[in-house]
């Protein structure tokens, strides 16, 4: 193998804190690498993990009880791994968006909407300085409700402001209120496997 070879893969191992222009980093990182995903923040790459194959099943309980609400029947979705724009420096995939038909309509012509409600879903590999920052920049982009499901400690947090949460656990209900009417979920049934 040559120089060339392994200069090529480079694009899927960021230098730790190098700073990159947002047309690099829309250029070579957009599209990550498998299991990876690419945030920007303010010149600086991010590398995080996609919900893994193995969490999917959090997402199958969430969207079945979502699938109920008025939301959804007035063509709402609720969708995986969505690019949003949270300032005109910063570029995120959260794990979870919801997104109203206006949003998805503004979309496609071109706007870059701000979902209201968003889900993380909080591994071991989650940089904790990285989850926190993010919650403040989620706010002050317009989201509105902000879920961390912890699913090793069986325990969900649900942020309403940046700077407070509220830790749920068992057959406590999660709510996405006032984003999402009515809907809301235990804990053990958004971990239910």
């Amino acid at each position: 193998m040559n120089i060339d070879t392994i200069t090529r893969k480079a694009p899927y191992r960021p230098k730790e804190r190098e700073k990159v222009s947002i047309e690099t980093f829309l250029e070579k990182y957009r599209k990550g690498a498998p299991g990876l995903k690419y945030e920007y923040n303010q010149g600086i790459i991010e590398q995080t993990e996609t919900m893994k194959s193995k969490e999917q099943y959090i997402f199958h309980n969430i969207f079945s009880v979502f699938k109920t609400t008025e939301a959804f029947k007035q063509e709402a979705n609720l969708v995986q791994e969505l690019e949003v724009w949270t300032s005109d420096n910063q570029w995120r995939k959260p794990d979870i968006a919801f997104i109203t038909l206006p949003q998805i309509r503004a979309a496609a012509n071109g706007f870059e909407p701000v979902p209201e409600f968003m889900i993380e879903v909080i591994s071991k590999n989650d940089k904790i300085n990285e989850v926190k920052n993010k919650v403040k920049e989620y706010f002050e982009a317009g989201v509105k409700v902000l879920w961390h499901i912890f699913p090793n400690l069986e325990q969900v947090e649900v942020y309403r402001v940046f700077r407070k949460s509220e830790t749920f656990v068992g057959d406590e209900i999660c709510s996405a209120d006032p984003v999402i009417k009515a809907f809301g979920m235990s804990v053990n049934d958004i971990l239910k496997k």
